[in-house]
């Protein structure tokens, strides 16, 4: 018997962002404890992102055309999991680098596809996004807490098969998605993915997404290691990335109401200047309290922000452009911007520390702010189009 498509879409983001819920928090230990330096943990952390600004939009340009999205999602699960078990084996730099390429690359086309199926069963009717998706966030929860402990005991070597059970369970969850029959394709004008992306607050909404992630790049890169070196052990470390989860959770499932008042970009922009006060607080001070607070921001830099932008993505690709929109949008924002943040990050880190990254990504998420708010402006004024 087929699980109805909600279930089905919230089993995949469940088991798709458990497997973030320890590659983030406790991967880059893993590659510390081999031996590479900042600049080598700086290139590996964004070969993932890479794959999904150059992979991502390919997949769902090809879905979009074919009118097919659960096939091209459980090839696309079953050829990551694949790759990664080559991982426990790779101890060189070059090697661990080409695995995880690959693995990036066979991991980027599902996620943008399950987006817009997600999105249009919420516009049919169904449960809200956010409502879906925050069972990516409660796993997400669940298996930093969990694993903390375990690499305590264990060493950070225990990452890599919590990771391979869980992109097994994925390719289950991505069995379990909507029937893969062809859609009906709306047919659109000639070139109707470039003038929507032509349009100069699409521009500067995409701009903007980039900036809001780039900001993020010291925190997903070195926030672990940084508190390490401070004094945190792993389970506190653990119990910091889990409590940005839980307040994300808790703002995922307020969204419905907020972008009902405010709409997409006006959260956006609210987004961002929460997430300039958030680095500004990791570049004060590490102390208990502080990241307490600045974790607590999670729920408007990433919830928040997430959950209007996708939504603003729905509204704004047409009906035959929505998994591209998508993949766009997340290879513009977890693409490119989680690149630029993750590289610039590795190559800064060693030589001016993590506090002096955190002030320049508040800079980095008050430009972005900006730009959303004048893409609002142009949306108000008529200029979008």
């Amino acid at each position: 018997m087929r699980v109805r498509g909600p279930v089905a879409l919230s089993l995949f983001y469940l088991t798709n962002f458990g497997v973030l819920g320890v590659y983030l928090p406790y991967f880059n230990l893993y590659l510390k404890d081999l031996g590479f330096g900042g600049l080598q943990i700086g290139i590996v952390s964004a070969l993932l992102p890479l794959s999904t600004a150059l992979v991502g939009p390919l997949g769902a340009v090809i879905a979009d055309r074919l009118g097919r999205r659960r096939a091209p999602v459980v090839l696309s699960s079953l050829l990551a999991l694949a790759v990664f078990a080559l991982l426990p084996g790779a101890r060189t730099f070059a090697a661990v680098a080409w695995i995880v390429a690959a693995y990036a690359a066979a991991r980027a086309p599902a996620l943008p596809l399950v987006e817009a199926t997600a999105m249009e069963i919420s516009e049919a009717g169904g449960p809200p996004y956010g409502r879906m998706r925050l069972w990516g966030s409660i796993a997400f929860i669940a298996l930093v807490l969990g694993s903390g402990p375990l690499v305590t005991r264990r060493g950070e070597a225990i990452v890599l098969p919590i990771i391979l059970a869980l992109l097994g369970l994925n390719v289950l969850a991505g069995v379990l998605l909507p029937d893969d029959r062809p859609r009906a394709t709306v047919r659109g004008e000639p070139g109707g993915l470039a003038k929507v992306l032509r349009q100069p607050s699409t521009l500067l909404f995409l701009l903007a997404c980039l900036l809001m992630q780039a900001s993020h790049g010291p925190y997903y890169v070195f926030y672990s290691i940084h508190l390490e070196r401070v004094g945190y052990g792993p389970a506190a470390i653990g119990a910091l990335w889990g409590l940005a989860v839980a307040c994300e959770v808790v703002a995922m499932l307020r969204m419905p109401s907020v972008l009902a008042r405010f709409g997409p970009l006006p959260t956006m922009a609210g987004a961002f200047l929460c997430a300039c006060g958030r680095w500004l607080i990791c570049a004060v001070t590490a102390a208990p309290a502080a990241m307490v607070l600045a974790q607590s921001l999670h729920a408007a830099t990433y919830a928040a922000f997430h959950v209007a932008a996708v939504s603003y993505v729905h509204r704004r690709f047409g009906e035959n452009l929505r998994a591209s929109g998508q993949a766009i949008y997340g290879s513009v924002t977890y693409g490119a911007g989680s690149i630029a943040g993750m590289v610039l990050s590795g190559l800064w880190f060693e030589r001016l520390g993590a506090r002096a990254l955190f002030a320049r990504a508040a800079w980095v998420a008050l430009a972005g702010g900006l730009l959303v708010m004048a893409a609002a402006r142009r949306e108000r004024h008529g200029g979008g189009l």
